[in-house]
């Protein structure tokens, strides 16, 4: 997605995804980037809260089971930060994890987009958490 800033420069909206999958994290790229979307990768989440801090993205998505530090974990650490509290943070779980623990964690709705998914429910998820559109995939909590 573009929108135009002062001046009239494009300005792309900014994902960052956060996967200790790598192959994973490309395929997530390449289907953003497709439409439109500037995209960063972290392979953990220590290099996300880093990155995340230094260009703070218009979306994270984050995986909520990786390993030494989880997404839950990560998803804190980010709205502990004044820099990083408000940036929409959608997680993904291959576990069939519907988002209960990060929402007891958290203190407020989650949305959680099961692997595998479609590109079309990847690109859904992202807008509704975004909010640019009503997707089907709406907050758990």
């Amino acid at each position: 997605m573009r929108a135009y800033g002062l001046l009239g420069y494009r300005v792309m909206t900014r994902v960052l995804i956060v996967d200790d999958q790598p192959e994973h994290a490309e395929i997530v790229s390449l289907l953003l980037v497709r439409r439109g979307y500037e995209v960063a990768i972290a392979g953990d989440g220590p290099s996300a809260i880093i990155q995340a801090r230094a260009r703070p993205p218009d979306l994270v998505l984050l995986d909520l089971y990786m390993p030494a530090v989880d997404g839950i974990s990560t998803a804190v650490e980010l709205r502990g930060d004044e820099r990083t509290a408000r940036i929409p943070i959608l997680f993904i779980s291959a576990s069939g994890e519907d988002g209960g623990r990060a929402r007891l964690v958290l203190g407020e709705p989650v949305c959680v987009l099961p692997k595998p998914f479609r590109a079309a429910e990847l690109i859904g998820a992202v807008e509704h958490a975004l909010g640019r559109s009503q997707g089907a995939l709406a907050p758990v909590g």
